[in-house]
């Protein structure tokens, strides 16, 4: 019984293969390529499953006639040479365009072809140890990291996954040390982490990293606390100091700086009993520590003077002692002794943003209800 081979001659091959073949992709190419034969039966033309018949035949008073099945073997051999050309772009189709058969034309395309592999995949793998994140977002150094190893195993040289994960970690860098040393210590477990998992828990951690470097970071906002001017003459002790008068009636209120552009400490609530107001959003009942704008960059803080404005300010004879201020302000000429008229050309901002003359000079001996009191001098 004669033999009988398919030739499906209706089969556009560049719709089923999308790639032609070049001194890179082979294996992605010999994929697509045997999978297009399969399905049509023609695989063993290129395998050595189907071997060519003879060229001719014996009749019965044993002449010599061409064979009929190496014909049909013939024309089906050649439809599958014909299919390889049309895949090959024209630096390979150089090295097999002479060759006769399908399968000889496979047989030196993996030659060939992988006589450069072998140099291409020293590369690929001295690439993929010497990669490093240093400056790349996470992002392309995982793209990067991930796309020399699809070059790798599209040439039949597939990286292990252990090796894979240790290369990976141990191109983070510093910052990343803590998560590197517990995905490198998971890998000795009976059930090691696959490499997507760790892809995962990295990028989580990347993500913690982020978060850390937001709400560490210096914002313009700028903001005091107001403090109650309840330092008088009754809370500390007594010390000799010299003062400067403003001319007008306006006392030295104490404040302390606290916000984002400062030292950070939390104040207690004053002893009054009143609100405290935020130093962001300028309302009252919470701290600038508790405010819903504390993180948010965005938010317009108020206007420098608006917020200078809102300091309150102590009346009368009440000084506010600071053993770090090089000069003191009093409202008034009288709270000083032996006091001088002021010549100078120097001036007093106050919360409003105005300026104001000084007018006097001089010093006081401010008293303490404490016992023996204390004095000292500042400039």
């Amino acid at each position: 019984m004669a033999t009988s081979y398919p030739f499906p001659d209706n089969i556009h091959v560049t719709s089923t293969i999308t790639i032609k073949l070049n001194n890179t992709n082979y294996l992605l190419w010999k994929t697509q390529f045997e999978s297009l034969l399969s399905c049509q039966k023609l695989i063993g033309f290129v395998n050595g499953a189907v071997t060519a018949p003879s060229r001719t035949t014996s009749t019965t008073n044993d002449a010599e006639v061409p064979n009929p099945q190496y014909e049909a073997w013939f024309c089906t051999d050649q439809l599958v040479r014909s299919w390889l050309f049309g895949t090959l772009f024209e630096e390979v189709l150089g090295y097999v365009h002479n060759i006769p058969t399908s399968r000889d034309v496979l047989l030196s395309l993996a030659e060939n072809i992988n006589k450069s592999s072998i140099s291409r995949e020293f590369a690929l793998r001295r690439s993929l140890w010497v990669l490093e994140k240093k400056d790349m977002s996470f992002a392309a150094y995982c793209r990067e990291f991930i796309a020399i190893c699809d070059a790798l195993s599209s040439i039949g040289k597939p990286i292990d996954e252990s090796l894979k994960i240790f290369g990976f970690s141990n191109g983070l860098g510093r910052d990343y040390d803590p998560i590197a040393t517990v995905v490198q210590s998971s890998l000795s477990k009976i059930s090691p982490p696959r490499f997507g998992d760790v892809v995962y828990e990295v990028e989580s951690f990347e993500n913690k990293l982020q978060s850390y470097n937001v709400s560490d970071a210096v914002t313009p906002h700028l903001a005091f606390h107001v403090q109650q001017s309840g330092y008088g003459n009754q809370s500390r002790g007594g010390y000799r100091g010299r003062g400067r008068s403003s001319g007008q009636n306006r006392g030295h209120g104490g404040y302390s700086s606290h916000g984002r552009g400062f030292s950070q400490h939390r104040t207690t609530q004053q002893s009054s009993g009143e609100r405290p107001i935020c130093q962001i959003c300028g309302r009252t009942g919470h701290l600038a520590t508790d405010c819903w704008n504390y993180f948010d960059h965005n938010y317009q803080r108020p206007d420098v003077a608006q917020v200078f404005f809102s300091l309150q300010i102590s009346d009368g004879n009440d000084w506010v002692t600071d053993s770090g201020a090089t000069a003191h302000v009093t409202s008034s000429a009288i709270n000083l002794q032996s006091a001088t008229t002021y010549n100078g050309n120097d001036t007093v901002q106050v919360g409003d943003g105005t300026y104001l003359p000084i007018t006097h000079v001089g010093s006081t001996t401010i008293a303490s209800s404490t016992e023996g009191g204390s004095k000292g001098s500042t400039k």
